[in-house]
């Protein structure tokens, strides 16, 4: 038996098995010929609680699914293809709302005789209660670094339920080429994070679509949109690695040492305030020609230049001519790594987004989802944090 599975709450379905293709016998009259396939497809024909993340389901008795297809109301055919996990056929685009598709699937047995069984099904009116996303996902056509991770949260306030997430994570659809190794992790039930067990591979294409558009999320909420994007790994690895203490900053390309710069980290307080620079392994989030520091807490206002940043808090490595003096010697920051403005922009223009940066010996530990932190855990961790049976190789 095979079987497919639309997961959507609906329960009933539509079955067929029986009379299909006729042949003539010996005294040429006609005869059917008759399978012992059983098809039986989900949405059922006649439902009208499907969502505009309707996959199509099947399952089979005696014999193989070989054919799916889907139309909408014209007839005009609907592009999809089968999920990854092989269970079921999925549009590359979510449907539409109150609009009525047919679905075709045919098995055959093992002499190769088909059954088709269809299902007419209707989707429900779109739904008021729509979850909006945070994407941090790469540019489309972008060059990025190798320790890129795939990164989004949903809407301030919202939380996938744990019943849900496995349907969830089934809709994140994730390839590479060459193919690798990779999972997602749930730091909350809001935060998910991407990433292959080792560093992408050089110069890596990956395609990503974020399936959520109509996708039941629980308690009543449901994705508002799909999301895509393909991009690129560099064909160099470079990293940054940042030490408290020797106060030395050293940038590697492939492995082999390029230069070396002193540096001054967060203190370790100010104002009665731990503001020590995290350690761990980190990315590099953005980089920012000029950008403006703000605290109302500590009370300054400030543009600052070549930064590039490492947490969602505000940590950032970033020129920092008033700390010339302290560079090497000792700390001072509000958590920021401070270099010069020349090596500033020599770091700048070394980096691409997604490169690895690891600090080291700050005793501050790097909490996890400030910043895209998952390479930060071990990958049994990182799997730990997975609603799925196990990571898979996207092809």
């Amino acid at each position: 038996m095979t079987a497919g599975i639309a997961g959507f709450g609906l329960a009933a379905c539509s079955s067929e098995s029986g009379t299909v293709d006729v042949a003539e016998d010996d005294d040429g009259q006609t005869k059917e010929a008759v399978s012992p396939v059983t098809v039986t497809v989900v949405p059922a024909d006649g439902a009208t609680d499907a969502t505009a993340a309707t996959e199509i389901g099947w399952t089979v008795e005696a014999g193989e699914v070989t054919k799916v297809k889907l139309s909408d109301a014209a007839g005009k055919p609907v592009e999809g293809a089968m999920h990854p996990d092989g269970a079921t056929w999925v549009p590359v685009a979510p449907l539409e709302w109150e609009g009525t598709y047919t679905a075709s699937v045919t098995a055959e047995d093992d002499a190769g005789t088909p059954v088709t069984v269809e299902s007419t099904f209707t989707t429900i009116v779109s739904p008021p209660e729509r979850v909006t996303i945070e994407n941090y996902l790469p540019g489309n056509d972008s060059v990025v670094g190798q320790a890129t991770v795939l990164a989004f949260r949903f809407e301030a306030g919202f939380e996938v339920p744990e019943e849900n997430r496995a349907a969830v994570e089934r809709r994140l659809f994730v390839s590479s080429e060459p193919a690798q190794e990779a999972s997602w992790h749930w730091i909350t039930g809001r935060a998910l994070e991407y990433r292959p067990k080792e560093y992408w591979q050089p110069n890596t294409t990956v395609s990503v679509r974020l399936g959520l558009g109509g996708l039941p999320l629980g308690g009543g909420r449901y994705g508002e949109f799909d999301q895509e994007t393909v991009f690129n790994t560099d064909t160099e690895l470079r990293l940054l690695e940042a030490d408290d203490e020797t106060k030395q900053l050293t940038a590697y390309r492939d492995g082999s040492e390029v230069k070396t710069m002193p540096i001054s980290l967060g203190a370790r307080e100010i104002e009665g305030i731990d503001t020590r620079s995290y350690s761990g392994r980190l990315t590099i989030m953005s980089r920012e020609e000029t950008s403006n520091f703000f605290s109302a807490e500590f009370g300054y206002d400030i543009d600052v230049k070549w930064a590039m940043r490492l947490t969602f808090s505000g940590q950032y490595i970033h020129g920092a001519p008033w700390a010339e003096a302290r560079l090497g010697k000792e700390n001072g920051s509000h958590g920021c790594i401070n270099v010069t403005n020349e090596m500033g922009e020599w770091i700048y223009n070394f980096v691409r987004w997604g490169d690895p940066v690891i600090v080291k010996n700050t005793g501050l530990g790097l909490p996890q989802g400030d910043g895209f932190t998952t390479w930060d855990l071990t990958w049994d961790e990182h799997l730990a944090g997975s609603y799925l049976d196990k990571a898979y190789a996207p092809a």
